[in-house]
């Protein structure tokens, strides 16, 4: 089973890019009581790589078309520096969820957004989606459930 995921994004010059994206009117069906103000994920993925240094790949994330869209773009547009946080929530033992895990992406910036509008013929039950690319300063990531952390802040190291 998958879990769901929630991205707040904060632009300097925009203020919070993310509000108003997880109601009725942003996602239609897929509205997210209790996470009004945060974009709702269908899929996050992220790289690390290391030969000498370490090399941080942009943070992918998959998204709806919602209401923060046209904000995302004006964002890649004005290369405008961001704060994002991502939630991620899973099943607990009661059925119910529990907040277990968090990154923190700290000056970020989107490095490159694709609309991904499906073939009606070929592909009806798909939904358009965005897929934003994004690079950032530092990261901090946090298991909420096991009280685990760590961060990288991104700089000329070599071990």
């Amino acid at each position: 089973m998958s879990n769901l995921i929630y991205l707040t994004v904060k632009g300097q010059n925009q203020g919070l890019i993310s509000a108003g994206c997880g109601r009725r009117d942003s996602i239609g069906i897929k509205a997210q009581n209790g996470h009004e103000d945060k974009i709702f994920v269908y899929s996050l993925q992220h790289l690390m790589t290391r030969k000498q240094n370490v090399s941080h790949h942009p943070v992918i994330i998959t998204k709806p078309i919602d209401k923060a869209s046209p904000l995302l773009a004006k964002s890649l547009d004005d290369n405008e520096r961001l704060e994002c946080f991502l939630e991620s929530y899973r099943t607990s033992e009661n059925g119910g969820l529990e907040l277990y895990y968090t990154i923190r992406l700290g000056q970020a910036y989107i490095v490159s957004l694709k609309s991904d509008h499906p073939h009606s013929l070929t592909s009806n039950h798909m939904m358009p989606q965005e897929i934003l690319s994004i690079v950032y300063a530092n990261i901090t990531w946090n298991n909420v459930a096991c009280s685990t952390s760590t961060y990288s802040i991104l700089d000329e190291r070599v071990f």
